[in-house]
């Protein structure tokens, strides 16, 4: 029971047992998934998921982009032109700030978190909308959307006019990885509402719709909005994971009275039901059998979001890297020794409103343990880069870390390996032996990678020539970076902890390749200080040339333990001043933000947010905003 239990939660059985019993080899055109052909299709690989006996020896052991506009800041994402759902935007006139079920004890390790779901808040639930006047630093409330009290909301999108939440009646928790975090048996309804906002006191709901299946991840490209869910049929009495012929059998007996309709998720729309997804615009597993669980993209268009399209596949995920052309899923594998891994990555094409499959490959180790991870993965040129980590517990170093580039194939739907490091030719690895991969930033055609045990080597390795990618040079340093931000093609940010657990910003010159240079670091508090920056990307705020100076902010909450002493919890500024000649530029301290509440400083903050516009800092605490400005942040303003 505890074995699928683990399984379940994971939102793949494929890992909890080996990838399944192979069929026959793909045709010649065929990817590692095929259009279904006929409807008929689909419900046999769906049934097979529920039908194929899998082992169960084993479980699973361990598991920015510019500015809005010139003068203020919107949502940091990992591309440009790829915005990203999060709890509070601002769109440079408006703030729109979501009320979350948040974990009043949490603590972040190796980027994944530990979390306790929290009661169900007392009182009003709202998502606020805030008219902002930067001139004078000060916000008011225009309005405000009612929710349930058991309403959770993922996150928001502002286009234009409209506002999109992303609703659920479930906690996922804080730190990413949604594919890892939820639980088949959570209440598998997703909800997307679309408000006019154009007059902020009377906010109008325009659409209204449930999806089934549990919320994944989202983006938005232009006026299209994609949505990731997850759904597993619910079937009472069907037993999850087979693993023997008495199983089979009667699995096989309950699902001969269910049809494809029964098995497949559906969208209600104004309380009218109907299917999610057309058949015959899914994919199945070509080479073995499909899985009980559909994974949906769909593409919603936000000012016509009835018109939307769903393309679906017979395969979980655990976890997703979007580009502004792509996205992609990956899924780990283990053998039947669990000694090895690999993950499975497929490709889908965004094109109009809709997404295609292009191809798939398999690579050795893991992408996806936790947290930001798809900064382990970057398009580029038509190619993709990512970063695995392969373990090996049996051996003391126990890890091994790989940089793969794949490439579209010409006559299949296939992402062919072009290169990978290390390799016979060039064998050093990446990180010394039991150094795990922390902090990893594509720029271009470079990548970076911090890894850590002891010391931080920063890794700069030259793409150049994608199909032999090399390590050009190392950097080593105490302690270890979690988040990498590039400042300008010559240098590079990281955010992450000392060597005796203060929050550590480093600034690294990396215009020769071959000889990175840390170009100074400011270290906040000692052990036991935290940032929600160094796992949640939307925690950090940057802005780019202000009078030829770069401003950012992290959150952070510092503790002295030389004085046993918890210092304030606020936002910290700092600047970057002469980046356009590497050799000279430094990493300035500015102040910090410390807001009071009822005369007393709060230590505790569960969620941070900051935006910038022209002068003017505007922070949200967990549901309340402050305003500073950024040449006097100790005069601080609100709350509103």
């Amino acid at each position: 029971m505890k074995r699928l239990i683990l399984c379940i939660a994971l939102g793949t059985l494929a890992a909890c047992g080996g990838s399944g019993s192979s069929q026959e080899p793909r045709g010649p055109d065929q990817g590692l998934l095929s259009k279904v052909t006929n409807s008929a299709d689909l419900e046999a690989s769906i049934k097979a998921g529920f039908t194929t006996i899998r082992s169960d020896e084993s479980v699973l052991a361990a598991t920015g982009a510019l500015p809005a506009s010139d003068n203020f800041t919107g949502t940091y994402t990992q591309e440009l032109n790829v915005d990203e759902f999060d709890t509070v935007k601002y769109d440079g006139s408006r703030l729109f700030i979501a009320p979350r079920l948040f974990t009043h004890c949490c603590f972040a390790l190796n980027n994944a978190a530990l979390s306790i779901l929290p009661p169900q808040p007392a009182g009003d639930r709202s998502i606020r909308i805030l008219e902002t006047d930067p001139a004078s630093g000060t916000a008011v409330e225009r309005g405000t959307i009612d929710l349930d009290e058991s309403t959770s909301v993922q996150g928001m999108y502002v286009s234009g006019d409209r506002m999109v939440a992303l609703t659920s009646t479930w906690f996922y928790g804080s730190y990413g990885d949604h594919w890892a975090d939820v639980a088949i048996w959570a209440p598998e309804k997703t909800g997307l509402r679309i408000y006019d906002v154009s007059d902020p006191s009377t906010p109008e709901l325009e659409f209204d719709a449930l999806v089934d299946g549990t919320f994944v991840d989202s983006r938005r490209i232009g006026n299209t909005l994609y949505l990731v869910s997850r759904y597993s049929p619910q079937v009472p009495g069907i037993a999850y994971n087979v693993t023997t012929p008495a199983e089979q059998a009667g699995n096989q007996a309950i699902l001969a009275n269910y049809t494809l309709e029964d098995l497949l998720p559906k969208i209600t729309i104004d309380g009218v039901p109907s299917s999610l997804v057309d058949p015959e615009n899914c994919y199945i597993p070509t080479t073995e059998p499909g899985y009980p669980v559909i994974t949906s993209i769909t593409a919603i268009p936000i000012d016509n979001p009835s018109a939307y399209e769903t393309t679906c596949y017979n395969e979980a995920a655990q976890g997703i890297y979007v580009s502004e052309n792509s996205i992609y899923f990956t899924d780990v594998r283990f053998d039947d020794t669990w000694t090895r891994s690999r993950t499975r990555i497929h490709k889908f094409r965004l094109a109009g409103t809709g997404a295609t499959y292009s191809g798939s490959g398999e690579i050795a180790g893991q992408v996806w343990r936790g947290g930001q991870q798809d900064f382990r993965m970057s398009e580029h040129g038509g190619d993709l880069r990512v970063f695995t980590s392969e373990y090996d517990w049996n051996d003391p170093d126990f890890v091994d870390h790989h940089l793969f580039v794949l490439r579209e194939s010409s006559t299949r739907p296939d992402l062919d390996t072009i290169s990978e490091l290390p390799n016979a030719t060039r064998p050093a690895e990446i990180g010394k032996p039991g150094e795990e991969l922390f902090g990893v930033r594509f720029l271009g055609d470079r990548a970076f990678a911090v890894t850590f045990e002891r010391i931080d080597p920063l890794y700069a390795i030259d793409l150049s020539d994608p199909t032999d990618p090399f390590v050009a040079g190392e950097l080593t340093v105490a302690g270890f970076s979690q988040f990498l931000h590039p400042v300008s093609n010559d240098l590079l940010l990281g955010i992450g902890s000392d060597d005796v657990g203060g929050i550590k910003l480093e600034l690294f010159d990396v215009s020769d390749m071959s000889a990175p240079v840390s170009q100074g670091a400011e270290v906040l508090g000692d052990r036991w200080s935290f940032s929600e920056a160094t796992h949640d990307r939307h925690a950090f705020t940057y802005l780019a040339d202000v009078g030829g100076v770069d401003r950012f902010a992290i959150p952070a909450t510092i503790y002295d333990s030389g004085q046993f002493s918890l210092d304030l919890s606020g936002l910290y500024l700092f600047e970057i001043h002469d980046k356009t000649t590497p050799a000279l530029a430094s990493l300035v301290r500015a102040g910090s933000i410390t807001p009071p509440v009822n005369g007393i400083e709060i230590p505790y903050i569960n969620r941070n947010r900051s935006f910038f516009h022209d002068d003017t800092v505007f922070y949200v605490r967990d549901d309340v905003a402050w305003a500073a400005s950024w040449l006097s942040p100790t005069i601080v303003n609100g709350p509103f």
